[in-house]
């Protein structure tokens, strides 16, 4: 069963781990591409109030309507501007000119990889959906593959007490019975971050699987949101978090004095922050939402929340830290999923155990054909046999 799935389904498996590891670096290596064109030089300036950097923009086109508003700590960072419906641009944060939009290749090309990742690209063939359902399968199977391939390279007798039998190759092994060392001694290894990444993952291919996550968490799921990070990335803290917007014709003209009071409090309730996201498309007598990142936050993904009413008053208040554990898992399925949840290093060795799938593949499929050559030069002569007898 372990050797059928895997010269199937690892097929699958390492496409989908080949294409994880090259977006493991996405935001970075995006980031720095488009450096250019999205970061300013400070020259000793201070940066407009946001509601002057809002009144500015919306002079600067009075037919288009701000929904959202990003705002990074950094002084050498942009601004973040999203009209309806979902128009992103970037904004000089100390004149509040809107910069002319870049269009970078790398987007392009880590939105298909992340197609391909996700859907295996079938939705640029009309239907995301059955590529996300092969996706999950086979993700699914992995956790089988991990679990079985853990069974068959269990050491007999006392060898079974030794941490070297487990996790150390025997170069003293040649031919196909090194590369079966080698084979079960790196899925050890890799083996508990299998079981991480298929465990998260399977949150974007199964409704159901995300429901029992939130209820087995005791966390009510939030409307509207498929899971973390389905379309493109933004910046740092800012992937996916975007409003869902309504239609231009639905979207209310900001009302910037409200935004004006809103920030007071914002920025007196939380002085230091490292990111912020503002939905500016709240309906009518709904308070204001500010989402941001503490300036020492654990992750890209341990957002507070704190929401305040058109008069300037906080309407409610949720920190990250404050949460359940339940309630933080269920809100760093991304960072877990990618290994950031665990530093730079943990996206290091989740990029490694990633690379390694594709390899699993290889060798699964180097030691299947070296299985059978055996048999089949059996096969042949014995057929030769009988037919000289």
């Amino acid at each position: 069963m372990h050797w059928i799935v895997g010269i199937t389904v690892g097929v699958i498996l390492g496409l989908v781990g080949a294409t994880g590891a090259v977006l493991s670096f996405e935001q970075e290596i995006a980031a720095s591409l488009a450096r250019d064109g999205r970061q300013v030089a400070p020259n000793g300036r201070t940066p407009l109030a946001p509601a002057e950097l809002l009144t500015r923009v919306a002079a600067s086109d009075p037919q288009k309507h701000i929904t959202a508003l990003g705002v990074m700590r950094e002084p050498t960072e942009t601004v973040r501007v999203t009209f309806a419906p979902r128009e992103q641009r970037y904004v000089d944060p100390y004149t509040g000119t809107l910069l002319a939009p870049t269009s970078s290749g790398a987007e392009a090309f880590f939105r298909n990889v992340r197609g391909l990742h996700r859907w295996l690209m079938l939705g640029e063939l009309g239907d995301r959906d059955i590529g996300r359902h092969i996706v999950g399968a086979s993700t699914m199977l992995l956790i089988f593959m991990a679990l079985t391939g853990l069974y068959l390279r269990w050491p007999r007798g006392p060898a079974a007490r030794r941490l070297k039998t487990w996790l150390v190759p025997d170069f003293r092994l040649n031919g196909r019975a090194f590369l079966w060392n080698l084979h079960s001694v790196i899925g050890t290894w890799v083996l508990p971050i299998y079981l991480v990444i298929a465990l998260t993952g399977l949150q974007w291919s199964y409704e159901w699987y995300r429901d029992g996550l939130y209820s087995i968490a005791g966390v009510e799921r939030p409307a509207g949101r498929e899971g973390p990070q389905r379309e493109g990335p933004q910046r740092e803290g800012q992937r996916g978090e975007g409003p869902r917007e309504a239609s231009r014709e639905q979207q209310p003209a900001t009302d910037i004095p409200a935004f004006a009071r809103a920030w007071e409090t914002f920025a007196r309730e939380t002085p230091s922050f490292r990111t912020v996201n503002v939905n500016l498309a709240a309906k009518p007598g709904k308070p204001m939402e500010f989402r941001y990142l503490d300036a020492q936050a654990s992750h890209e993904r341990a957002f507070n929340t704190l929401a305040v009413d058109s008069e300037g008053r906080v309407a409610s208040s949720e920190r990250y830290d404050d949460k359940k554990f339940g309630a933080q898992l269920v809100s760093s399925i991304f960072p877990l999923h990618s290994g950031s949840y665990f530093g730079l290093a943990g996206v290091i060795v989740f990029l490694l155990a990633s690379l390694a799938m594709p390899v699993f593949a290889v060798t699964g499929w180097i030691m299947y054909l070296q299985r059978r050559a055996p048999r089949a030069r059996r096969a042949s002569l014995a057929a030769a046999t009988e037919e000289a007898s």
